[in-house]
């Protein structure tokens, strides 16, 4: 089956998301605009990714919602880890948060809201969210790949924390199991991005939502068995390839 997805949406726990991230919106949001698959990845934190999941049995049926977290390395690359579980992710924030180089900070906790399904008030986040770790880039490909996650560098057609505008190139060494690119880059852009990267690596599109409105009419499509991780995870690996909307340029 063709399925829609969007791999990169923020919620109100990320410090730069607008406050109407909460769960229940952005699940109905996701649905409206027709996207099939998507995942959370908050800023170096997983705290409403279990929320989110909740919300979509409740108020978006039929939707697949993945955990996830945005993680920056210590070049300032932001990297996405997709989770089989919201077990395992919260195994990996726990190492996220061993190694940011900022220390847990008390003036910036209300920007850092961890809530329900419902949007009720669970927590603060303690630790910053918005520094980086003291993880190079294939250490956090590693440490993300040893809880049996997917690796996405995202949105590297950006100056700003994008893989090769930061590092100058691809490394070569790398272990990646697709690429992102931003929601409206054009197909010359893919074009010359696909000189930089190997081939057979999967080039997605994602909202990088932080706010409802960021969250768009899907460009990537997968042909997936289901809306399972596995299914996901194995479309990656053997497809190489990924159907997207084209734009002009």
């Amino acid at each position: 089956m063709r399925f829609a997805l969007d791999l990169h949406i923020h919620t109100l726990l990320s410090p730069c998301a607008g406050i109407e991230m909460i769960p229940v919106n952005i699940v109905r949001r996701v649905q409206e605009v027709g996207i099939d698959i998507m995942a959370v990845t908050d800023h170096n934190a997983v705290g409403n990714a279990e929320s989110v999941i909740k919300s979509a049995l409740k108020y978006a049926p039929g939707l697949g919602v993945f955990p996830g977290i945005e993680v920056t390395s210590k070049e300032e690359v932001h990297i996405l880890g997709i989770l089989p579980s919201v077990e395992s992710a919260r195994k990996l924030e726990s190492m996220i948060h061993s190694h940011l180089v900022n220390p847990p900070v008390k003036d910036s906790l209300a920007e850092q809201l961890i809530v329900d399904e419902d949007a009720n008030f669970i927590r603060y986040e303690e630790h910053f969210l918005m520094g980086a770790t003291d993880f190079s880039v294939e250490e956090v490909s590693d440490l993300i790949h040893s809880f049996d996650g997917i690796v996405i560098p995202a949105h590297i057609d950006r100056e700003s924390f994008g893989l090769i505008y930061n590092l100058g190139l691809f490394p070569p060494d790398l272990e990646v199991d697709a690429v992102e690119v931003s929601k409206f880059a054009k197909e010359s852009t893919l074009v010359n991005l696909r000189r930089l990267i190997p081939p057979d690596v999967p080039v997605l599109f994602s909202s990088d939502a932080h706010f409802l409105d960021d969250i768009v009419p899907p460009r990537s499509f997968l042909e997936l068995m289901d809306k399972s991780f596995d299914s996901l995870k194995e479309a990656l690996k053997n497809y190489g390839y990924v159907r997207n909307h084209k734009t002009g340029g």
